[in-house]
This record gives structure tokens, sequence and C-alpha cells, in this order.
């Protein structure tokens, strides 16, 4: 900033003033010590925010707050030193809530007479990012005094609200609240979900169909059992980097992206994902308070799902997504343009469909899958369990989850399949019997998919008796896939019974 063009008026009073001062490159800004709150190092994981603003770097989970990082080196266009290594954050009061601000380093504490500080005023009454100045040395060091205030009026700045952990009282309401279900993927480098109830199935990438329709944002669409579905790139509607799966090809099985698929009411559309996760249990009250950035725009994130040792899950709010101009746009024109069935046909097609079910689908030497009403969560498996003194071969062992214990089952152990070589990258479906809790432990999770239950076959007596005992009670029925592969439908059911009338811990 140019000082020599404001209209500086030095301001006198008694007494003086305490001011931090940080490094940013080669300048050197002051801000008031009563304005920060704390100084911490750049935090080890920041979490990216789709649709935010230039100058936001992220989210970092500061003692269950969520602060927004702010790149101040943009905001006053000054270069900084570019590694974070050293950086530090100041987290300021801004809003009712706190920000925290990216310098390349801390100087020293200040107190500083009224007569050496000096304020700017550009004579229109707008707020500048510096806001004056400490003539310091008989004038020989100048510092410029940061404004936070004018922070206030940059576009798309977050607004932040308050955590639902920042009281006792929440985190009562929490232990008590009733506990939900989503859906966790990766698009890009950044972790989302969806709550189950808004996802009717995910699907391999198949070869699209062309749409006249089609853009950079809508990929083409599909025809899901009489439905036009158009997809969509989630990675570009969020303005996140596009990662293209090199050398995939529609249907390849080792090409990890998936077509999530949302219906509701009229509204049919898929979003294009680099990688299904997991699925995640959560209670409303325990989510951590996402900033907004346009106060006209609807929020699209509901809130945080903060995990000790895990990413941070951002849960996409779902009726601001089905509300969306782009989302509306393109449902409604595919709609109209591709009307693949007539509406008899339709209505044939329902009543043969009959009752349909929704499966989780994992490896566990072959392809299983389990009704996804007989999950609780889904969480990768435990590097740390305790081990419980003269416990079957099939238990790995009892683990800690958010106070409730869970026993371990090796289901590969249980079955008489061959033994994991490495288990660190395996799965645990969590199941519940009355009050007690089981984690199956799985090979991998691969998909959800929605069947029609007049589909599913019964096993044949002479194929189940070549199978284990303990498996033959459980698995009862296959079906086979759109893909032409054969599905074992694995029922918790019999399974938790067995396990719960066994002596296990």
């Amino acid at each position: 900033m140019d000082m020599a063009t404001s209209n500086a008026s030095t301001v006198r009073h008694e007494g003086t003033e305490l001011f931090g001062s940080f490094h940013l490159g080669d300048t050197e800004l002051v801000l008031p010590v009563a304005t920060v709150q704390e100084v911490v190092n750049y935090p080890a994981v920041v979490t990216q925010v789709p649709l935010a603003p230039s100058y936001l770097l992220g989210l970092f989970n500061l003692r269950g707050r969520l602060i927004p990082i702010i790149h101040l080196g943009q905001l006053l266009q000054l270069p900084g030193e570019g590694s974070r290594a050293n950086a530090k954050i100041a987290i300021v009061e801004f809003r009712q809530g706190r920000i925290g601000l990216l310098f390349d380093g801390t100087g020293e504490i200040l107190r500083v007479p009224a007569e050496q500080k000096v304020l700017f005023d550009d004579g229109q009454g707008e707020m500048s990012m510096i806001g004056g100045a400490l003539k310091l040395d008989g004038g020989n060091r100048i510092l410029q005094i940061l404004n936070v205030d004018a922070l206030h009026r940059l576009p798309d700045m977050p607004m932040l609200k308050a955590d639902a952990q920042a009281s006792e009282s929440a985190r009562q309401r929490a232990a008590q609240g009733q506990r939900r279900q989503g859906v966790s993927f990766r698009v890009s480098e950044t972790r989302l979900a969806l709550p189950m109830g808004a996802i009717h199935e995910i699907i391999r990438v198949p070869e699209l169909l062309r749409s006249v329709l089609a853009s950079e944002l809508c990929l083409g669409m599909l025809n899901l059992r009489g439905n036009t579905v158009p997809v969509i790139d989630f990675a570009r509607f969020l303005g996140l980097p596009c990662a293209v799966a090199e050398g995939m090809v529609p249907g390849d099985f080792d090409d990890p992206r998936r077509i999530v698929v949302i219906r509701q009411q009229d509204m049919d559309f898929g979003l294009l994902v680099d990688d299904v996760e997991s699925i995640v249990g959560y209670r409303d009250e325990e989510l951590l308070a996402i900033p907004s950035f346009n106060a006209e725009r609807p929020q699209l994130f509901t809130g945080c799902i903060s995990r000790d040792g895990a990413a941070d899950i951002m849960l996409i709010n779902e009726a601001a997504l089905l509300d969306d101009a782009v989302v509306t746009e393109l449902t409604q024109g595919h709609r109209a343009l591709y009307q693949v069935e007539s509406t008899s046909e339709r209505g044939q097609a329902k009543r043969r469909s009959g009752v349909r079910e929704t499966y989780v689908t994992f490896k566990l030497d072959q392809l299983m899958g389990m009704r996804i009403d007989q999950l609780r969560e889904v969480i990768d498996f435990p590097p740390d369990v305790m081990q419980p003194p003269g416990a079957p071969d099939y238990v790995r062992g009892i683990l800690n989850l958010r106070r409730k214990l869970v026993t371990i089952i090796d289901l590969r152990a249980l079955y008489g399949m061959k033994a994991y070589a490495d288990i660190e990258g395996a799965k645990v479906l969590v199941v519940e019997n009355d009050e007690e809790k089981f984690g199956l432990v799985v090979d991998a999770i691969e998909n959800i998919v929605t069947i029609d239950a007049a589909d599913k076959l019964v096993v044949p007596s002479v194929l189940r008796n070549q199978i284990d005992h303990a498996l033959r009670n459980d698995m009862r029925e296959v079906v086979e896939l759109p893909d032409q592969r054969t599905l074992l439908l694995l029922d918790a059911a019999p399974l938790k019974e067995r396990l719960g009338n066994r002596t296990v811990h």
C-alpha cells in the first residue's frame, strides 16, 4: 500500500497498546494482541472445501471446531515463502466465530505508545486491509497494521456458525441422539458423504450413452432399468481437480470410479466419483459446523464428520443438491427429451419389480453382499484391539468404538477360508445383535446395489453341501448382477444369533 497517497491521522491517546508482529515474505505486519486468540503451527491435515474462494486454503480441526485458513498473501498480493513447514496460523475472532490467518512466521510482542500509532483513511469511508501503521525507532521502522474488520467486506468470506460441540449440553445430546448412516466417497482428494437415504444405488462406470445435453459437466447418460439418468462429473461440479483414470475403459473391474445414483421423486441423476470408500455413522449433534461462503446460495454441506485418526468427511446437504439449478436443469431436460418407456410400460415394470432391496457388496474371496439395513457402519480394520484370553481363533479382539465394545470377528477364520497374509487393508462391517455389537472382517468394500427380491435364487442343496457348514447357514441365496457376476447374499441374522449365543469374550 502506498502510504503517501493515504490521508493519515495520528491518533493520540493515553496509555499503550500491545501488538503481535508476523512475517509474510519480506513484509512485517502487526495485529492487536486483543484480537488474537492463539497462534498454532500449520496443521498436518487440512480439509479442502469445494466451491470455496481461492484465498481459502481449507479447514482444520482445532479442539472440535473447524477453523478456515485464510491465505493473507493472496489477499494482500504479497509473496510468501511458500513452505508450510514453519508456517504459523494466527487464530482471530471473526463474526462470532474464528478464522486462521496464514503467516510465514511470528515476530515479537510490541508495547506501543498511542502517539506512535497512525490510522489510515482513504476519505471515502471504505475499509482497507491495511488500517494503519506503527512508527518505531524514531520512524526508521514502519510496521503495517492488519485490519481484521476489513475481511468482513470481502466477497465470499466464510460466514461461521456455532459448532455443535461448543457446549457440554450439546455433547450430552450427541450421546443420546439418533445415529444416522451415510456413504462416504472420494472426489479428487476431498472426502464427502451423502446420507444413506439419498442414494438409490452405486454402480460401476458403464459405457455412457450420448446426450444432446452433454457438456464438460454432463458426461452423458445411462438407461437404468427404464429410467434416463444423466451423469454429472461431480469433481467439475464442485470445482475440484478432475482425476482421470488413465488406461481405464468403461466396465473395467479395476476402475475404482463409481456412479452414485440419486433418485428422489421425479429426479434421476448420477454423480461420477473417484472411489466409494465406506459407510459412516454419525449423529446430527456431532457434526462440526462448516462455514458458508455466499449468503444467497444454499449451503451445500450439512456439516463435517470428524473422526480420530481419519480424514474429515464433509456431509452433503441432500436438499441443497436436489435444489441446485444445474442439477434441476439437467434432470428436467433429460426427462423431457428422453422418454425411454411409455407410462404404461413403466407401470408394468414396477409391477414386475415388486420389492427392491439394497445391498452392500464386498469381497471375501468371492463377491458377497449384505442387506444395508443389517449394517450399522463400516470402519477400517483397527490397528489396536484388546486381546481377550481364551477367545476362539475367529475372534481378532475387542475394540472400544465410541464407548461401546465391539467383538471383531474374522470371517475367513469362521468360514474356514485361507487366512489373511496382510489384514491392514481389510474393512470391518459393524452389526448389532440386541445390545451387543460385532465387527465382521471382510477383504474390501466394493459397491452398493439395488436388486429385485424376485430375482434372488435359492442355492441348490447339492451346491450348499459343498460349502463350509458355518457359511452354509448364513448364505442361502444368490443373484445375478447386470455385469454378469454372481453375488452371494450373506444373511446377518443367523450369523448374529449364532455369535450371540457363543461365549466369545
